[in-house]
């Protein structure tokens, strides 16, 4: 089978979805295009023996990176990647796969369906967020739901997003919901901490409203004023520096507070030294750093949100927050109950190994036939 992907951002430093999805199919001896931007997923101008360096897990997989400029966004802040495509758009594809709402690669895949006999299939990626804008500005609506409408399938992470989907007029029956994929066997290996008598605790992700930590910064500072047992210790990308500086000012304070800059690229050296991993975000979509987490056997604290609340089973294999204030107290409580942390680290291990890529893999692979069979 012959896959084109088409990906605004292809950064391969980063192990998320679409990087691990194509690697996967590599494996299993699908013959996959990628056609991207030729800058990195912070903006910055990439050479190619820099994306070689980066891409060298693929062997024969072929990545292009096409001359890209920027447009402002018309679906959100910020800018589009517009690529420009190389001619290998041209050759014959069996499935289209274009990756997220709003997106140029979604557009461009739109475009391609009508002028190919390619089956077109579409990751949604659709936030809480987006989909109360697109239910409530009309010309929004058309221009970023109209790739959705052509497709032949579309898939989303949770049951909640083909809802969203549903009532934006697309079929159920060519959505398909397919959760994010981990690789299990290489963070189960991350040793579960013994007992200790000191609490780590992490946060790894982007400096931005969305992911939340601003809201945990007040029973952050009030643990490391009560509790010489507690390290907090943050790491992630600045994605919104005057936001960063607020949060990092307020605990870097504290002695017992450190920004280890960005290791996100690294989240398993991270995840090694931590007993807790905190996920304040106010939405998500996938979720995959949660599924990380548990894998590596540690304690998740997490926003009680789609679709973490359908990963972690409250008390059992983690823990679900609705205010920064029982956030806190479940930090206390593993304070009191050291054991807790190796028995809840234990279960969510457990629960992380059914979203290992292995078995993820066979639900992409079932829709791409689908799609060939004219579902």
């Amino acid at each position: 089978m012959k896959i084109l992907h088409l990906i605004d951002f292809f950064d391969a430093r980063y192990e998320r979805d679409q990087i691990k999805l194509i690697e996967y199919l590599e494996k299993k001896g699908y013959h996959n295009t990628v056609i991207a931007s030729d800058v990195s997923s912070d903006w910055k101008k990439v050479g190619k023996k820099e994306f070689a360096t980066w891409e060298k897990r693929f062997k024969e997989t072929e990545i292009l990176h096409e001359p890209t400029f920027r447009i402002p966004n018309p679906f959100s802040k910020g800018f589009l990647p517009i690529y420009l495509p190389s001619q290998k758009i041209l050759h014959d594809f069996d499935i289209i796969h274009a990756y997220t709402f709003g997106t140029y690669s979604s557009i461009l895949g739109a475009i391609l369906k009508r002028t190919k006999k390619s089956g077109l299939v579409i990751r949604s990626d659709l936030s809480p967020t987006s989909y109360h804008k697109t239910t409530k500005k009309s010309l929004y609506r058309v221009m970023v739901m109209y790739p959705f409408y052509v497709a032949d399938a579309v898939y989303v992470y949770s049951k909640i997003e083909k809802q969203f989907l549903n009532s934006l007029n697309i079929s159920h029956n060519k959505i398909f919901v397919i959760p994010p994929g981990i690789d299990f066997g290489k963070f189960s290996k991350i040793q579960i901490l013994p007992r200790r008598n000191h609490l780590t605790i992490g946060y790894l992700g982007r400096f931005c409203f969305v992911k939340g930590v601003h809201r945990l910064i007040p029973v952050l500072s009030k643990l490391l004023q009560e509790e010489n047992k507690v390290k907090i210790v943050f790491t992630g990308i600045i994605e919104n520096v005057e936001y960063a500086i607020e949060v990092l000012k307020t605990l870097g304070k504290f002695k017992k507070f450190q920004y280890i800059g960005s290791l996100s690229t690294s989240p398993i050296n991270f995840f090694s030294i931590c007993d807790v991993i905190l996920i304040p975000s106010l939405t998500e979509t996938g979720a995959i750093t949660v599924l990380e987490a548990m894998a590596s056997g540690k304690v998740v604290i997490a926003s009680n949100i789609n679709p973490i609340n359908t990963y972690i089973q409250h008390e059992y294999d983690g823990f679900l927050f609705n205010s920064e204030l029982e956030a806190y107290a479940y930090i206390k409580k593993l304070l009191q109950n050291p054991d807790l942390i190796r028995e809840i680290g234990k279960n969510a291990r457990k629960k992380a190994e059914h979203y290992d890529w292995q078995f993820i893999i066979t639900k992409y692979e079932e829709m791409y036939r689908k799609v060939l069979s004219g579902l």
